[in-house]
């Protein structure tokens, strides 16, 4: 039997923290053959991340390997040197890493990020060491990645890019010194689900091309089916289950296992979710409104950017309605609109029963992130003490009120102390939810409110979502452009593209008979499980890939 490229047997690593010793992974084996592509799936905190480090050599200081071996070609990797094991970073194995904005410094161009790398990698292993030569090699490889205008990326700043040019570029930086594995973390969970499908086409052709190996670090079931051979599941630091693509998806052994895939939402079949269409009036009406941003008309010519062209929609009161499209096609400036925070360059929003549209108990906003949306020095209690000051309420009254709102989502009051770091993903998410609702209002704005949780967790979120729904009489406009959630959880949804309504209806009805181009590449660039959900999605002809999916290399 062939040597594995990279073996992992029995590794079991600890953190100390605060005195204490945490076991984190608890003897995992796992291999990786030459020219094989393996998933490594998991819920966050499974121990996927701390797997990818150990194989790298980037463990923080405050972790220990316990037991075990690392193996590359057979070589134990373990006992080398610091040296010996920073020459083999980027030649022998390379990471994309998951969020392609903070992975760049915004004060340097992108050819000093890749020229940095070949600059390191020269000292530890002699080649390219001009600078001519690390330029001719980086714009060669940024071809390779599908960046035609090599020149013009490289002596582009970060922020000039887009979300995926920038993926491209970490792409170019993994593979800058040909490595023989590939380990992608998570690549696509910050984009588009369009672009999503650019990168994964984009990585299965370099494996094939390149002849390179990969590990694939994802909780996306989806992903894994599009870039897989071979699956591995981790479950607490534990490997639950493991075998081929479609006996593992076909027939789960672990419960864990058919947990992960019970929670993805389907697109089609019988376990297909559809939301009754609320029968009441209009909450919110939009009226032929536009929104422009960037400046006045300059001796009869428009300046600026059209964020939302003549869009006419009405939301009723207890709806669930759906705004869908990618990054940049106008659905958070539409929301911010109804919400009243942004007043619109053209048209008319009407809002039945609020005085007006900065009405401060009308509508609310849980954000993508709650990580990143709840304040770190604050304890839950003091970031719900906020909206409650902002609305009146009294102090006497306000720990009582918090503890209500904390049982309306789910959490005991002794949360209240807790500082969102001792919380975990859908924890946070529950807390933001709960700050939303402390000024009763009747319009709750999602903002991509799952797409930063794992698959498991975003159910019970979503599950939540709909039992407040019911028991406070909400509305729901969610943005999102995760249109296999928007298929189970919205009574109706508008396709946005490029500020224009181009699409709009029941879920069932659009993913029957989508009409637009653009809603049909949407669908058709959503990863799904199975082979028949698989051919149930719309084709799309060259000419709408070639329109609506085309690589943005040139901006």
């Amino acid at each position: 039997m062939a040597t594995p490229l990279l073996s992992i047997d029995d590794l079991t690593v600890s953190f100390s923290a605060y005195g204490r010793v945490t076991e984190v992974l608890h003897g995992i084996s796992l291999t990786v053959g030459a020219g094989e592509r393996v998933a490594l799936i998991g819920e966050t905190g499974s121990g996927k991340s701390v797997t990818a480090k150990a194989i790298l050599s980037t463990l923080p200081a405050n972790a220990v390997i316990e037991r075990g071996m690392i193996s590359y070609r057979g070589r134990s990797l373990l006992p080398l040197t610091f040296q010996e094991r920073e020459k083999l970073k980027g030649t022998a194995f390379s990471i994309i890493m998951q969020d392609p904005l903070s992975s760049f410094n915004p004060v340097f161009r992108i050819g000093r990020h890749l020229d940095d790398i070949m600059h390191y990698a020269d000292r530890n292993n002699g080649i390219f060491d001009t600078p001519k030569g690390r330029k001719a090699r980086i714009c060669q490889t940024l071809r390779k990645v599908q960046l035609a205008d090599a020149e013009r990326v490289f002596h582009a700043w970060p922020f000039e890019l887009s979300g995926g040019m920038r993926q491209r570029v970490l792409i170019a930086m993994a593979l800058l010194h040909q490595p023989d594995l590939l380990i992608a973390d998570e690549p696509g969970t910050a984009l588009d689900v369009t672009t999503q499908d650019e990168i994964l086409r984009l990585i299965n052709r370099l494996v094939a091309d390149e002849g390179l190996s990969l590990l694939m670090i994802t909780h996306n079931l989806g992903v894994v089916r599009q870039t897989a051979d071979r699956v591995v599941v981790m479950e607490h630091g534990r490997i639950v289950e493991e075998g081929a693509l479609k006996r593992v998806f076909q027939a789960p052994q672990q419960a864990y296992t058919r947990s992960l895939m019970g929670a993805v939402p389907p697109l089609y079949g019988e376990n297909v979710t559809d939301q009754p269409v609320s029968a009441k009036p209009p909450i919110v009406t939009l009226s032929h409104v536009s929104k422009r941003y960037g400046g006045q008309a300059l001796f009869g010519a428009k300046r600026g950017h059209l964020a939302v062209n003549d869009v006419s929609l009405a939301v009723a009161e207890g709806d669930i309605f759906g705004l869908a499209g990618e990054s940049g096609s106008g659905k958070t400036t539409l929301a911010r609109m109804m919400m009243g925070l942004i007043a619109p360059s053209k048209g008319e929003i009407a809002l039945h029963g609020a005085p007006s549209p900065g009405a401060k108990r009308f509508s609310q906003i849980v954000y993508q992130n709650p990580g990143t949306s709840l304040n770190p020095k604050r304890t839950v209690a003091q970031s719900l003490a906020v909206p409650l000051a902002h609305i009146g309420l009294e102090p006497a009254r306000r720990k009582a009120r918090m503890a209500e709102l904390l049982d309306l989502v789910r959490l005991p009051s002794g949360f209240l102390a807790k500082y969102p770091h001792e919380l975990s993903g859908g924890q946070k998410q529950r807390v933001a939810i709960a700050r939303a609702l402390a000024a009763d209002p009747r319009l709750l704005v999602l903002d991509e409110p799952t797409s930063a949780l794992d698959v498991s967790v975003q159910k019970t979120v979503i599950d939540l979502l709909i039992e407040l729904r019911a028991e406070l009489g909400l509305t729901y406009v969610i943005i999102s452009h995760d249109l296999s959630l928007m298929r189970n959880f919205c009574s109706r949804i508008a396709i946005l593209y490029k500020g224009q309504i181009v699409e709009q209806g029941r879920p069932a009805e659009i993913f029957a008979d989508a009409r637009h181009p653009y809603t049909r590449a949407l669908i058709a660039a959503i990863p799904v499980l199975t082979e028949a959900e698989e051919a149930q999605k719309p084709n799309i002809s060259d000419e709408e890939r070639r329109r609506f999916l085309v690589s943005d290399e040139n901006g």
